[in-house]
């Protein structure tokens, strides 16, 4: 019988890099013309303040909030001719097919889903960038079985 090394899972060890105080070159940024409306402007406001107060964003990112703000306010739009029209709507035969309106609501959700994600607007994402969940909060010190791994 040998005595071989354990096998360690790839990546398996690794510490967390330590997150590092970042300072947003911006402390404000008003909001761009190419806004739709005033919602997609508030969206702006709100969350272009907590990306600035988090570090986490830069001119380079407004492009990315822009489309965020303009499908949040495209998704509202859609939303209210959904519960206006119904989510059907008549054919010229008389059958009815979903609401093109729904398909636009959810290509906006999709939008906001992705561009949200770059930008570290969705928990996951926030978790990921800020370093999060990394620590044992719950003052079990002992660890668990997989730490000799």
């Amino acid at each position: 019988m040998t005595n071989a090394a354990p096998v360690r899972a790839s990546g398996g060890g690794r510490k967390r890099k330590t997150q590092t105080e970042h300072k947003s070159s911006l402390t404000r940024i008003a909001p761009p013309d190419e806004l739709i409306d005033d919602i997609a402007v508030r969206v702006w406001k709100t969350q272009s303040k907590i990306l600035i107060e988090r570090g986490t964003f830069e001119l380079e990112d407004a492009p990315l909030l822009i489309a965020y703000c303009n499908s949040f306010a495209y998704m509202l739009q859609a939303e209210e001719r959904i519960c206006a029209e119904g989510m059907v709507v008549p054919t010229s035969d008389g059958s009815i097919k979903k609401s093109p309106y729904v398909g636009v609501r959810n290509d906006c959700i999709a939008q906001l889903t992705r561009t949200g994600s770059l930008l570290g607007l969705d928990p996951l994402t926030r978790i990921r960038m800020l370093g999060g969940g990394s620590g044992n909060n719950d003052g079990n010190s002992g660890g668990n079985e997989f730490d000799e791994f």
